[in-house]
């Protein structure tokens, strides 16, 4: 509302000068030609005096208002001006002519000038509006045109803001070079252009475009349904048709409430939302705005809670089915936030694994766990404790050697440590992956694929992967026996592990009638809330003792 404002003052504004200086131009032309009248003419060189207001017409009406005004000024001061005014002696027509081309040059000049600062500055203009890449209006524009919008006064309509990413761009810019975004960019822009009537493109990144819509509140739905089939179509890159996978984030409003940037982020906020979560479509709720803000807030003070100790390690045991033995835990981590109390792992994790915090973490969940694997060795309790770790903290450079290093420091063999990897972030970096996993067997660490069953992406590299266990991802471990569904896949994963020489473990074990399936389908380990949740590191060392190293179902009540 205030950049409204301010560009109405300034159209005002304009006007008011050039109102005002028409007549002052006016004014001046007759009242020096008066004065030569009564101050002897043109002889005395008061004629200098005239570039006032040609100089004053070239700047406020441009180069064609100061040649004008120059011309008139040479007339005004023409032949019927006296040379001087005592003798009226009159001048020549040369001089009055060579008098007249001087001020129509000046005016010119002048208003040449002048043209040029108001073509420049419209230029500067259009490029704090406009994206160079595709000359389409950009997020400035937007937020312009947002506050433009009278809503209030438009109830019979909705207006829609829809904001589309073209997700595979560095695959597409790598294949083709950055000129591939730009005629995708185009491509796309002109399909949304012809999908309403009232609509509006904007560039608002570099493979993101807005698309602003005032309709009907019913015709929502249709237009957004035929705006993704629309996105997914391919798209003409020097002859060949190229596949596009776009996500979309949309935010719906009808009043004046939400500020125009609002309106912006509200619906980019519903579009992280979906590339987050793989979904091709997301509307905008206000649970999407506070959870964001919670996620950026909890990360900002992630590392100042690594420093002030109040992550920590929980321990949650793992058994062989057949003889109960309780062979190794997994390390879980646990914030004790300051105010907030215990935040679960789920909402902070996911977030520290797409940023170079998790390489933090990671380390001291390494470096607990290694230490208290050498404090549980002391005390005569033998169990192993394995760790999840993200391929990015594969390919960080000096990861293999840091986890050397702690196992030798701490005087641990790696037979006593696990490495879990979920299957999805294996087909990162493949080659690499399957160096560092061999690098780490080799200290008879063991590797275990996490949430197997959830990604079936790392099939075809099963048997190049150094791993030595699968690990069954929970949410078909819950749906036994009854969903014969989650059955076939169980009998399936295990069946495979077994083949390939693997062993199969299956977590999230909830109760005695699934511990009892796992066993007679040939699982060998287990894992969940049944056995025993989360454990503090002196909390697991009572139940450890309690149970002698043996879990017995029969004991529990």
């Amino acid at each position: 509302m205030k950049r409204k404002m301010l560009l109405i003052w300034v159209d005002d504004h304009r006007k008011t000068v050039r109102m005002v200086s028409l007549p002052l131009i006016i004014l001046l032309l007759i009242g020096i030609t008066i004065l030569f009248n009564h101050t002897g003419g043109v002889k005395l060189g008061y004629s200098h005096a005239m570039y006032i207001p040609v100089l004053l017409a070239g700047f406020v009406f441009g180069w064609r208002g100061g040649v004008l005004v120059g011309l008139v000024a040479g007339f005004m001061l023409g032949q019927a001006m006296p040379h001087e005014l005592l003798g009226g002696e009159a001048h020549n027509s040369g001089n009055w002519l060579f008098r007249m081309s001087v001020f129509a040059l000046i005016g010119f000049l002048s208003g040449l000038a002048s043209d040029s600062a108001r073509t420049y500055q419209q230029r500067l203009k259009w490029l704090l509006e406009h994206n160079t890449l595709s000359n389409l209006p950009n997020r400035r524009a937007l937020v312009k045109s947002l506050s433009d919008y009278n809503t209030i006064d438009d109830e019979a309509h909705t207006f829609l803001l829809v904001v589309v990413c073209c997700e595979n761009e560095i695959e597409l810019k790598s294949a083709f070079g950055n000129d591939v975004i730009q005629k995708t960019i185009l491509q796309l822009a002109e399909r949304f252009a012809g999908l309403c009537g009232d609509v509006k493109v904007f560039h608002t990144d570099l493979a993101q475009i807005s698309l602003l819509f005032r309709i009907n509140a019913m015709e929502i739905d249709p237009l957004l349904v035929r705006l993704l089939e629309e996105s997914r179509e391919p798209v003409v890159y020097n002859c060949l048709q190229i596949h596009i996978d776009t996500r979309i984030g949309y935010f719906v409003f009808n009043h004046a409430d939400e500020l125009p940037e609002d309106c912006v982020n509200m619906a980019e906020a519903a579009l992280i939302v979906a590339k987050q979560t793989s979904r091709d479509m997301v509307a905008y709720n206000p649970a999407i705005k506070t959870e964001t803000e919670e996620n950026i807030s909890l990360l900002g003070q992630l590392k100042h809670a690594l420093k002030k100790g109040e992550l920590a390690l929980h321990y949650q045991p793992k058994v062989n089915l057949d003889s109960g033995k309780i062979y190794g835990v997994e390390a879980l981590i646990r914030w004790n936030h300051p105010e907030r109390g215990m935040i679960p792992p789920i909402k902070f994790i996911p977030r520290a694994e797409q940023s170079t915090l998790i390489d933090l973490i990671t380390e001291f969940v390494l470096e607990q766990a290694i230490e208290q694997l050498s404090k549980w060795q002391k005390a005569g309790i033998n169990v192993s404790i394995s760790v999840n770790i993200s391929t990015r903290n594969l390919l960080q450079p000096g990861f293999t050697d840091f986890v050397i290093r702690l196992l030798a420091q701490h005087g641990v063999s790696g037979s006593l440590l696990e490495l879990e990897i979920t299957e999805g972030s294996l087909m990162v970096d493949v080659e690499h992956t399957i160096d560092e996993l061999k690098r780490l067997t080799q200290l008879d660490i063991t590797i275990s694929i996490d949430d197997f069953g959830t990604g079936y992406s790392s099939l075809q590299y099963l048997h190049q992967l150094p791993i030595s266990v699968l690990k069954i991802d929970q949410s078909f471990v819950r749906r036994l026996p009854h969903d014969q569904g989650a059955v076939y896949i169980m009998e399936a994963a295990v069946i495979l592990a077994h083949n390939l020489g693997l062993k199969a473990i299956a977590e999230g074990v909830e109760n005695q009638q699934i511990y009892q399936f796992l066993s007679t389908l040939g699982c060998d380990m287990a894992q969940g809330y049944l056995i025993s949740r989360p454990l503090p590191a002196a909390n697991f060392e009572q139940w450890y003792t309690q149970y002698e190293g043996v879990y017995h179902t029969a004991a529990l009540p």
